[in-house]
């Protein structure tokens, strides 16, 4: 094997090796490079460095990094990012390939972590610490959709039948609308900003606003998916105005939700639910779209559960350049994990 370090400018360089690697392994939409190119041109600093390792000339790695220490490299991780932004052929780690790594780093490393590594399909060696970082789910898009809302609890079917009830009884009209038109997906985005604005996500900064920096990141990457019909937008609506909005884009029949927000005046008709119900409706009676499976990737709450998803882990992977190392970042991270207290999931 062989690695080579990079400016972040190269990216475009490899960009189509990055998509084959991706193709080949996770193949998920979040990764895809034009994904990626807005994430750098959005929210990376200038002093990232990528890697790239190579074996008989072809790419069985690259990844962003950004020193987080003495001795010490991890993974580029904006907060808009589900997945680590770095790939590995068969979705393989192994100490050798960390090595290799870790010798196109400059300076002295000590360390090489990961971040947000899906579990499925992860092959790791042994002797690499893996640590727990979030539980989440996916949904596969049922075939019979009537037999899907039978198998979910019986508090569920009573919750959704309990909002349409009380809509009718407020002669209000709830439909949700799938908008895939490239200039309905820019509106889209701005509707979604002015709905999170105007929430309790505004309060602790993070949520999007309509002139933000992850508006125009949303923006940007949401209408370049949308060119090659990579990225949708769902609404939900009570009475023609909108009430929850998912961001969401697809590759090879998955689509993933990337942000969901609901307008809290309507939150007795549980807008962001419904949503989902009405999603799995509508992708159940149209096969031909060619969506069959839903990902969620943010942490797998109670409402997932009752959907019956299926949940996995997304992990961090550390490896240290010496058995000492080893031993004590292991022993130090397992007792950071024990001080972490159990959080109350969320409806």
């Amino acid at each position: 094997m062989r690695s080579t370090l990079y400016s972040i400018e190269k990216f475009a360089d490899f960009s189509r090796r990055w998509d084959t690697l991706n193709q080949q392994t996770q193949n998920q939409a979040i990764l895809d490079a034009d994904f990626v190119s807005c994430l750098i041109a959005h929210f990376f600093k200038g002093s990232e460095q990528l890697v790239v390792v190579e074996q008989a000339d072809e790419p069985v790695f690259i990844g962003f990094f950004e020193r987080c220490g003495f001795g010490c490299w991890q993974t580029v991780m904006p907060s808009q990012a589900p997945l680590g932004l770095w790939l590995a052929a068969q979705h393989q780690i192994t100490e050798s390939l960390l090595q290799q790594i870790a010798r196109a780093l400059p300076g002295l490393v000590l360390q090489v972590d990961l971040l947000q590594a899906d579990s499925r399909q992860l092959q790791v060696d042994v002797n690499i610490y893996q640590q727990f970082y979030i539980e989440t789910g996916n949904r596969a898009v049922p075939i019979h959709y009537d037999d899907f809302t039978k198998s979910i609890g019986k508090n569920l079917r009573q919750n959704c039948n309990k909002a349409y009830n009380r809509a009718e009884r407020d002669n209000e009209r709830l439909e949700s609308a799938l908008i895939i038109n490239v200039d309905d997906i820019a509106d889209g985005v701005l509707c979604y900003a002015k709905i999170e604005s105007q929430s309790w996500k505004a309060k602790e900064g993070t949520a999007l606003s309509p002139n933000n920096a992850q508006s125009r990141f949303y923006q940007e990457m949401m209408t370049t998916l949308a060119r090659r019909n990579a990225a949708c937008i769902w609404y939900f609506m009570v009475s023609g105005k909108v009430a929850a909005v998912d961001l969401c884009v697809i590759k090879d029949k998955s689509l993933i939700i990337l942000k969901t927000t609901f307008d809290e005046q309507y939150s007795r008709y549980s807008p962001a639910l419904l949503l989902k119900l009405d999603m799995l409706k509508h992708y159940a009676a149209h096969p031909e779209l060619g969506v069959n499976n839903i990902e969620f990737y943010g942490k797998a709450m109670d409402w997932h559960k009752r959907l019956n998803s299926d949940l996995r882990s997304i992990v961090h992977l550390s490896w240290q350049s010496t058995r000492l190392l080893k031993w004590m970042v292991r022993k130090l991270k397992q007792r950071k994990q024990s001080k972490i207290p159990t959080q109350p999931q969320a409806e």
